[in-house]
Parts: structure tokens; C-alpha cells; sequence
């Protein structure tokens, strides 16, 4: 139900586009979809077969370089036992000669001459020593002799002699000893000489190799492009590497480091994946060394890289057609369908002398001709409908024509009747007088709409009947220009609103009052205000009044509202009346009128 929700706002959003567009929204995952999936499987799939490839290449090298490093160090152990055979042979030969303060100049050439011996015979080995039993050294260089003083307090020297003559391997090391520089990054093999025949100790020999000679061995074998092989100790310390610098260092990467001393125990090889480079362990037998292989997964993706991007112009071009495929779809049915839409849009905006050109038979042809017999028969139901509106029109004039007539005939015959309960007889012929000419000038032979001095006629006709009754309630003053009286206006237009300021504003003020009525052109427009100074309107009796929400029974809103229709419905919504009142500060009522003239 929530993902039903979640999917409302969106096929909304689909429904509302247009044709073209929903054509291409729906092209487009038909094409673009399939060639992602395509593409994504297919470089995941290979990608996965060239890791697990690069894994088995990378463990068969790995393996050949254990082979390499085992064979090698294996070479300097039988180094030291063939070393033991013959300087076995050649002190036992001559024991008095060890015993002497100074070593014969014989002796040490023996000595020195095995050594070298040894080292062409085994040439992984880089340099060796012996060290006699008075602490005197026999080098295959010179440079293996310096630093004697170093000899007594050397512990590797003191774990060799404390040893039974069996081989001991010391860790990658500098020192300054025993090697042919302190710069140099050797490992080192150390055995007690003894007699084979009596036990006697006749001397520590010490072999080195070089750990360049270990590191020489991956650039021959390794196969992979960008690859790099370094070999750890247990404590993921480098003991060799393509690297120098990184010798005799930490794994400087944690994380990297972390996996390494985590797996010390597994003899299979295994990956690990760190910042896109792929990462295998081998163990080295006998050592507690583990061979690290690192290769990137840039270079071992290449190609997948390359099958990628082949999918990816494959998949440019097909949608290119699709979405050609998609434009003349659009042209054949789209096109058609939007025109058909901007002349909807153009019969929105109110125009009906349109016809839609029709030049197929299929749906759409069939919807084109619906529209244009829709059209014709709304402009049939337009021209009654003007003729029924324009009847509706006449029959509402005239209601309200009649609805103000008698309102203004029952308030004059009012008037007359207490004028002749008051015994006031002339002032009742006079009444009686104006009245007649009132009404003799209101039906004005028939017409609806006089001139606006006729209609101010009428309105001192209608102020001459109230002023005899009450005379002292207020007085009036008009003030019209010349131009304003041959404007037309619907007649007994004026007259409410001056009939609504005397019994409304006036007869209620408690002391004599002024109505003026005063008339202009403004801005090309009659403007007539009726003004009184009575008692005026508080703010929510003026609302109702313009809102239309007072009671039908309220004389003020009746005649207001019934002038302001006739106005409205003979001159549109333009004109009308306008009224602002303050409590106690009186009323003003403003009309506006067309500028028309007698002829129009």
C-alpha cells in the first residue's frame, strides 16, 4: 500500500506529458535497460573470471619464486657444510697454527682460499667469514675483516658459539660487522665449526646473502604488468622487497597488515582486495615468511574495460536508432494528435471559426472530424444560447423596471396622504402636480434609457415632492456639468439613491442636512456622486451592503443593489456603483456611466 502511494504522484506526472514524450520515456528503458544489464553482468562476470585467473597466475608464480628463494638458501646451507668439510681438513691438518699469537701467512690463505672457493661454487652467497678461537677473522674480502673490535660483544656471534654446529638463520639485518658495508641489507647463516673427529671447537663461520639476490628473483617471474612481490615475517615486518626503502619497515598498510598476521596458519594461497588492487599470500616454508603478491585491478581489467565501453557505443547507437525510430513514430502519430491540440488550446481560449483539416481516415481522422462537428455544434448552441440570454436580459430589465416603479409610487402616495391628514391642501395639488410630471417624464414614451438631464429632471421633480414634507430636514444643492447632461443613463437611476439618502442618512440625523448631487467626466467615463451628510453606515453594515449579504428586506441594500444590476446588465461589469460611508459623517454614492450620447 506505501509503494502504491509512492507510485500515484509519479503516473500522475506520466499521464500529463505529452505524446512525443511519453513515446521517448518508453523507448528509451526498452533499449537503454537490456544494454545496462547486459553490460554490467557481462563485466562483473569477466571481471570475476580474470580475478580468479589472476589468482591462479599469480599462486603458480608465486609458487615458482618459493622454489627459487627455498633452492637458494638451501645453496648457502650446503655452502656451509662443504665450508665445514674443508676447513676441517685444513686446520686439523695443521692445529699448531691456530694455537700461534700471530696466524701463519699459509693459513690464512687456506682459509681464504676456501672461502672464495665456496663463494664460486655457490654464488647466491655474497660474502663469508670464520672467526677462529682467538677471535681472528678470515674474509672472502677485506672489507669482511674490518670492525674486529665489534666481535666479542656480538650476540649473534654468542647465539653461533653457544649453538651445537647446526644452522642458524638470522632475520634480514644491517650492521657494520661482518658484512662488506653497513648500507647493506644481508641474511645471514651462521654454523660452529667443530672437529668431526673429537668434538673440538675450531671456529663460527658466517655466510651472507644479499637480500637483492632475493628480490632479483620476482622481476624474472613475475608475469603480471604493474605487479609488485615483497616478502613478511610473522610480525608483518618487509623482509624483501621490490622496493628498498621498504625493507626492514612495517606493512605500512593496517588494513593490509591486520590480514597478513591474521592468516598465519593457512598453507593455500589467498586474496585479499584492498583499494582496487588484488592482494595474495604464500607461505614460505621453514622461515615463517609469507610471499605478498599485489596486483591492480586497473591492469587486470583492461580488457573488460574495453568490452565495457564496446557495450557502451553499441548501446549509443541503438538508442540513437530508437530514438529516430521513436521520432517518426512521433511524426506519424504525435504530430497529428498535437496539432489537433492547438486548435483545442485556440477553442479554449475562445475561438470557434476554426476547422481542423482532416487527411486520413484512420483514428486519428475519426477524432479530427468529432472535433470539427463538436465545434460546429457549440457554435449552434452559442447563437441560441446569445438569443436566450439576450431575452433573459430583457425579462430581468423589466422586472426590475417594475420592481422600482412601484417602490417609488407607494412612498409618493405616502407622502400625499399625510399631507391630507394634515389638512395641507395646497401642498397636496402641488404633490399631486409633481407627480404626474414625474411619471409623465419616467415613461418617457417607452424608453429605458433617457439623458442624464432628463433624469435629473426627474430627480427635482422627486425632491420637490419630499421637500413639502420635509422641509426641515434637509436642503439640496446640484452641481453637473454641461457635458455630463446629454449622457444617456437608464432612467429612475438616480432617484433611489437619492430617495435611500433622505429616509436613510437624513430623516434619521435629528437637524437639517445637505444633499448634493454633483456630475463629471473622468477619465472617458460619467461620474455622478450622490452625497449626504446624515448618519452614515458603521464598517460591517457597509459590507454587507457591497457584498450583497444583507437582508432582502433592508431598503438601502434593495435599492442599491437593484440600481448597480441595471447598470451592470446594460453596460457590463465595468460600471456600476460604488459607496463609502462613515458613521456619523454621512454617505457618498458614486455612479459610473459610458460616455454615450443620444443618437448612439
Amino acid at each position: 500500500m506505501h509503494i502504491r502511494q509512492k507510485l500515484i504522484p509519479i503516473t500522475h506526472w506520466f499521464r500529463n506529458q505529452r505524446i512525443r514524450y511519453k513515446i521517448i520515456l518508453i523507448y528509451f528503458p526498452l533499449i537503454f535497460v537490456p544494454l545496462f544489464v547486459l553490460g554490467f553482468v557481462s563485466n562483473q562476470v569477466y571481471t570475476n573470471a580474470i580475478v580468479k585467473k589472476t589468482i591462479k597466475n599469480v599462486s603458480d608464480n608465486s609458487s615458482l619464486i618459493i622454489t627459487r628463494i627455498t633452492g637458494m638458501l638451501t645453496n648457502v646451507e650446503s655452502c656451509a657444510n662443504m665450508l665445514t668439510i674443508n676447513l676441517n681438513k685444513v686446520i686439523v691438518e695443521d692445529p699448531q697454527s691456530l694455537a700461534a699469537p700471530e696466524t701463519s701467512l699459509q693459513m690464512y690463505t687456506q682459509i681464504t682460499n676456501q672461502l672464495s672457493f665456496a663463494l664460486l661454487v655457490f654464488p647466491d652467497v655474497q660474502s663469508a667469514a670464520f672467526i677462529d678461537t682467538n677471535n681472528r677473522v678470515y674474509g672472502s674480502n677485506a672489507l669482511m675483516e674490518r670492525n674486529r673490535e665489534w666481535l666479542t660483544a656480538s650476540p649473534m656471534l654468542k647465539q653461533i658459539d653457544a649453538s651445537s654446529g647446526n644452522n642458524i638463520w638470522f632475520p634480514m639485518q644491517r650492521r657494520d660487522y661482518l658484512t662488506n658495508g653497513s648500507q647493506e641489507t644481508v641474511m645471514t647463516l651462521g654454523k660452529r665449526i667443530v672437529n668431526i673427529y673429537t668434538g673440538q671447537k675450531l671456529g663460527l663461520l658466517v655466510l651472507n646473502i644479499k637480500e637483492s639476490s632475493l628480490s632479483a628473483i620476482y622481476q624474472k617471474i613475475g608475469s603480471i604488468q604493474d605487479s609488485s612481490y615483497f616478502i613478511v615475517d610473522d610480525e608483518g615486518v618487509v623482509t624483501s622487497s621490490q622496493h628498498p626503502e621498504d625493507v626492514l619497515q612495517e606493512v605500512a598498510i593496517p588494513e593490509m597488515k591486520r590480514w597478513i598476521t591474521s592468516s598465519k596458519h593457512v598453507s593455500e594461497p589467498i586474496s585479499f582486495e584492498y583499494e582496487k588492487t588484488l592482494v595474495v599470500s604464500s607461505d614460505v616454508p621453514s622461515f615463517g615468511w609469507k610471499l605478498i603478491s599485489m596486483a591492480p585491478l586497473a591492469s587486470l581489467t583492461a580488457d573488460t574495460h574495453k568490452i565495457t565501453l564496446l557495450i557502451v557505443l553499441i548501446g549509443i547507437v541503438c538508442l540513437f536508432f530508437a530514438l529516430l525510430g521513436a521520432g517518426m513514430l512521433s511524426q506519424l502519430i504525435a504530430k497529428p494528435i498535437m496539432g489537433l491540440t492547438k486548435y483545442m488550446k485556440r477553442v479554449k481560449e475562445g475561438s470557434l471559426d476554426i476547422e481542423f483539416q482532416v487527411n486520413s481516415e484512420d483514428e486519428i481522422g475519426m477524432l479530427s472530424s468529432g472535433f470539427n462537428a463538436m465545434i460546429r455544434r457549440i457554435q449552434e448552441l452559442l447563437t441560441n444560447i446569445n438569443w436566450e440570454q439576450k431575452k433573459k436580459r430583457e425579462y430581468e430589465l423589466a422586472l426590475i423596471q417594475a420592481q422600482i416603479k412601484p417602490h417609488f409610487l407607494y412612498n409618493t402616495l405616502d407622502v400625499i396622504y399625510t399631507l391630507s391628514e394634515m389638512g395641507r391642501t395646497r401642498d397636496v395639488q402641488r404633490t399631486t402636480k409633481a407627480l404626474a410630471d414625474f411619471y409623465r417624464a419616467a415613461l418617457s414614451k417607452g424608453r429605458e434609457t433617457i439623458t442624464i438631464e432628463e433624469e435629473i429632471r426627474n430627480v427635482k421633480d422627486y425632491l420637490a415632492i419630499q421637500r413639502i414634507r420635509y422641509s426641515d430636514v434637509f436642503t439640496y444643492e446640484f452641481d453637473i456639468h454641461n457635458d455630463v447632461l446629454h449622457g444617456q443613463i437608464p432612467k429612475l437611476t438616480i432617484q433611489p439613491l437619492i430617495e435611500n439618502a433622505i429616509y436613510h442618512g437624513l430623516k434619521t440625523k435629528g437637524s437639517l442636512g445637505l444633499l448634493k448631487v454633483t456630475g463629471e467626466i473622468v477619465d472617458a467615463k460619467i461620474k455622478i456622486i450622490v452625497a449626504d451628510d446624515g448618519v452614515g453606515m458603521n464598517a460591517e453594515r457597509l459590507e454587507a451592503i457591497v457584498k450583497k449579504t444583507d437582508s432582502p428586506q433592508e431598503a438601502v441594500g434593495y435599492g442599491f443593489r437593484n440600481v448597480s444590476d441595471r447598470i451592470q446588465l446594460y453596460y457590463g461589469d465595468e460600471y456600476g456603483l460604488q459607496i463609502t460611508s462613515e458613521q456619523g459623517q454621512g454617505t457618498e454614492v458614486t455612479l459610473w456611466l459610458p460616455v454615450q450620447r443620444d443618437e448612439e
